[in-house]
């Protein structure tokens, strides 16, 4: 049976081509087996063996190392990052010690700033192009990416120059 216009030619949101085009993103999500350079905690050295891991997951997780590591560029003062992963519960946070995010409604975005840099696609601190960029990325998707593929994605974040605090919990791809 011959396909539709509409069936040929599609249009897709930005979040639905993103759930669908996965690769395009953040690479294979496909499972891999590569010999790597790893922690091994009994040991307590670098080991080189076998690993099998997705590329795609390890991309989504550094995007969220990489913006803990960017606030450093602001806050000289921050000196610490945790990673805790919980793999009986599927969960993974990243924490830092630095500056927290202005907690402040963006008037442009109409919301606080926290839930634009971290809930909405294509926004960024890394686009004024007259600045030196020196660590993270400037495409305006980083930790969004982390939001979408997750079921759960919860920031927290305090802003000590106004004294609050920010909570908020994304469900089910942002």
């Amino acid at each position: 049976m011959p396909r539709t216009v509409e069936q040929i030619y599609q249009k897709k949101t930005q979040l639905e081509h993103i759930l669908l085009r996965p690769d395009t993103y953040v690479g294979s999500v496909e499972l891999q087996t590569q010999h790597l350079w790893v922690w091994d905690t009994a040991a307590n050295m670098m080991v080189y063996k076998e690993v099998k891991y997705v590329p795609g997951l390890y991309k989504i997780f550094d995007e969220v190392l990489v913006n803990a590591a960017d606030n450093y560029q602001r806050d000289k003062t921050m000196n610490c990052i945790k990673v805790d992963v919980d793999a009986v519960r599927g969960e993974i946070r990243i924490w830092n010690n630095g500056e927290g995010i202005p907690i402040e409604m963006h008037k442009d975005a109409g919301c606080y700033v926290p839930e634009m840099i971290f809930g909405q696609l294509l926004t960024s601190s890394n686009y004024n192009d007259d600045q030196k960029k020196v660590t993270g990325g400037r495409n305006g998707f980083g930790a969004k990416l982390a939001n979408i593929f997750s079921t759960k994605f919860i920031i927290e974040t305090a802003d000590g120059k106004r004294k609050k605090k920010y909570k908020q919990v994304f469900r089910n791809s942002m």
